[in-house]
């Protein structure tokens, strides 16, 4: 992973911020875990969350970091199903079968999605 990337739902439970990611769709971090459990129960091998922002002002005033993206790696196979879920989570940019590329690093179906 990239020092600016992190994987999501260790870095969700583990965030301090009561909206850690998107909060125009997720209004709680717990709302977020949620999201990102059903990513991983559809096939997602990895989601990631970044790029965090992790100014120290921002860690002070919301009690932890943010980001308002996921990234989305599945294999191919579970292509539907991780796109059912994707359209359920409603994302700005990133949530249709045309966006899906391949990871540079596992050769896997990839999506990132974006809330703004």
């Amino acid at each position: 992973m990239e020092p600016w990337e992190a994987e999501a739902l260790s870095w969700l439970q583990n965030n301090r911020n009561k909206s850690a990611l998107a909060t125009n769709r997720f209004k709680t971090t717990a709302e977020a875990i949620e999201a990102v459990k059903r990513l991983y129960e559809a096939g997602a091998t990895v989601v990631k969350v970044g790029p965090v922002m992790d100014e120290p002002e921002r860690i002070e005033g919301e009690g932890g970091p943010y980001t308002e993206s996921l990234t989305v790696t599945f294999p191919r196979e579970k292509t539907r199903e991780i796109l059912r879920v994707v359209r359920s989570l409603q994302p700005d940019k990133g949530g249709d079968a045309e966006d899906t590329y391949l990871d540079d690093e596992t050769h896997k179906p990839t999506l990132m999605l974006s809330w703004d």
